[in-house]
């Protein structure tokens, strides 16, 4: 699970920004305060660990949703000499071997499980060399297991030509090594200053040592190249990695265990961590801020039909496929939010299907139509509703149906009456518990009447008074962040709850206080 992310330069956002997350986070701010940047960078982020390509326009979650405009229109008032950084924090549950490697001879046999959390930080830049110009995942920095100091150092080469390695600096004094690896690290030590070149020691400035590793501040830290099919400061998590050798050479027998023992380190630690992040995000489901009105005649059961998640068309697909379930779940909310009308599937036959085909139970000749039920057997279609239905069922269905991962949702309270905000607070609580805290929920939005509900239930929670149906909710499962404008740059602030759901520090101007000056 992803529990923080870090941006600078990225946007509205000028100066590092942190914004903690928790199984259910919510971004709260005024209009063009930043609070989309947020999942924006997270839908940025997936594209830079998976392709490994920055300047990016539509992403793979967003679809034709979302348009974030390349590079210039990214980095902090378009200024291309800025570099742009995103840092992620995130656990690592899953095993760090990828390729099948023989871990029995392995300095750190224990590794998998001595690592339970990863960091990785990405640098992007734009940069000018006479065989490339435009913006690079120009460095890349992971550590582990919460500690602040970088375990390896990534950087792209000086000229970034076809084929140019890509250089690494591993932090051989992090505390992840400890006393009984420090024989085998001496021996990294001896090959890398034996070799020269490229495989060296090498004071910082150096001819072979790109600048971005300088952030290391020790230069007697050893210095490896890799390739990589890739123009960036991440390799490829799809291909094992190869350490090379100054000019092409072979490695000797001795150095040959060394540099399976350098290889074998920097896939579990870069790879096997970045590709938990990258598995973290791929499953992610991204909800725009409009979802889509389905049109007349599309809520038929078309196979191979292919529709997206950000403009809410997934969610109608998955009603119309479920058999009984998921609609069942989806009506049973629609009732608690007092929504006013229920979700029903009609089963048509197809003209064309034979009688014959029919009686034996031919379910391939048969045609599904969705509709709502409004009352009084009244059927329609949901383009014939308010708008507020068509925005709210794509919520309801994700907040259902969404594997353990990632939800970011824009506005789920958009055309929706009050009330049915308020009851919304109860669902992302139940869809952000109900797996165990295993699930995450990134939630923008501008609606008082959620977040009340929210620190209602806290308070109920407290008091041991839940009504039959409510599920607890305590901090831990929850993080509220404020974003507001300074200036011209965005600034991220956390507004923590006590455990009565009560407000630790007062809440800005412009939310709560306005009801209040309705009424008095």
């Amino acid at each position: 699970m992803l529990t923080a992310l870090e941006l600078e330069n990225f946007k509205g956002i000028a100066g590092r920004q942190r914004i903690d997350l928790a199984p259910l986070t919510l971004l709260f701010g005024a209009n063009s305060a930043g609070k989309s940047t947020i999942l924006q960078a997270l839908l940025y982020l997936h594209e830079l660990v998976e392709r490994g390509s920055a300047d990016v326009d539509r992403t793979e979650l967003g679809g034709s949703v979302l348009e974030l405009g390349g590079f210039v229109r990214l980095v902090h008032k378009h200024e291309v000499e800025r570099p742009i950084i995103l840092r992620a924090e995130f656990a690592t549950p899953g095993g760090l071997e990828r390729f099948g490697r023989d871990l029995t001879d392995f300095i750190l046999p224990d590794l998998d499980d001595e690592v339970d959390s990863a960091w990785l930080e990405v640098t992007i830049r734009f940069r000018t060399t006479p065989t490339f110009r435009g913006p690079i995942v120009d460095a890349a920095t992971v550590g582990v297991n919460g500690h602040d100091e970088p375990l390896v150092w990534l950087a792209t080469g000086s000229s970034l030509r076809d084929g140019e390695p890509l250089f690494v600096r591993v932090n051989v004094k992090h505390p992840i090594f400890g006393e009984t690896a420090a024989g085998a690290i001496d021996e990294w030590t001896r090959v890398a200053v034996s070799r020269g070149g490229q495989l060296s020691l090498i004071e910082e400035g150096g001819p072979d040592v790109p600048d971005q590793l300088a952030a290391a501040d020790d230069p007697s830290l050893p210095v490896f190249a890799l390739s990589s099919s890739l123009r960036s400061a991440l390799p490829s998590l799809r291909e094992p990695l190869r350490v090379l050798m100054p000019g092409g050479d072979e490695p000797t027998h001795r150095e040959e265990h060394v540099v399976e023992e350098v290889r074998t380190f920097l896939e579990m630690i870069v790879l096997g961590t970045t590709s938990q992040l990258a598995s973290f995000l791929r499953d992610a489901l991204y909800i725009g801020p409009l979802r889509t009105i389905p049109p007349r005649g599309s809520l038929y059961e078309r196979r191979g039909r292919a529709t997206s998640w950000a403009d809410g068309l997934a969610a109608w697909d998955l009603l119309l496929a479920d058999r009984l379930t998921l609609v069942e779940r989806t009506n049973n909310w629609l009732r608690r939010l007092g929504a006013g009308c229920q979700v029903t599937v009609q089963q048509l036959f197809d003209r064309g299907a034979e009688a014959e085909e029919i009686s034996e139970g031919h379910i391939d000749k048969t045609v599904r139509r969705l509709l709502l039920e409004t009352g009084g057997g009244s059927l329609v279609l949901p383009s014939e509703v308010g708008a507020g239905i068509s925005q709210v069922i794509p919520v309801i269905v994700a907040a259902l149906e969404g594997r353990i991962g990632l939800t970011l949702i824009e506005q789920p309270e958009i055309h929706v009456h009050p009330a049915v905000q308020v009851g919304l607070g109860d669902l992302l609580i139940d869809a952000a518990t109900r797996e165990g805290s295993r699930r995450l929920l990134l939630v923008e939005t501008h609606s008082e009447h959620l977040l009340l509900r929210l620190m209602k239930r806290m308070r109920e929670t407290a008091d041991d008074g839940l009504p039959e149906g409510a599920r607890a909710v305590r901090p831990k499962d929850v993080s509220i962040m404020i974003v507001e404008k300074d200036g011209s740059r965005s600034i991220v602030r956390q507004m923590p709850l006590n455990e009565r759901g009560e407000l630790v520090k007062a809440w800005p101007g412009g939310f709560f206080e306005e009801g209040l000056k309705e009424v008095f």
